[in-house]
């Protein structure tokens, strides 16, 4: 799903203008992407030059979890291996 960043959006339209599929509008001073007319092309994307577009993905609280803890265990490991270095070069 592709959302607008309202802060970085300047309301210029150049990605309504490129939009095939219409589904971008200028509203109350920046671009709005109505979902149910995006076909997810990513064009808005790549024309945008403030990157005021970004892609959404949804996770389930599940595997928000999972990666936490995958990156908690990663965490740990790179600790482990500084603090191996550093006793190494005493």
């Amino acid at each position: 799903m592709l959302e607008v960043t309202k802060e970085l959006c300047r309301g210029c339209g150049i990605c309504a203008e490129s939009c095939p599929t219409g589904a971008i509008s200028l509203r109350r001073g920046y671009a709005e992407i109505d979902q149910s007319r995006c076909n997810n092309c990513r064009l808005c994307l790549d024309i945008c030059l403030q990157r005021a577009i970004v892609e959404v993905v949804p996770v389930s609280i599940d595997e928000l979890s999972s990666m936490i803890t995958s990156l908690k265990h990663k965490t740990s490991d790179l600790i482990e291996r500084i603090e191996t270095l550093k006793n190494q070069s005493r």
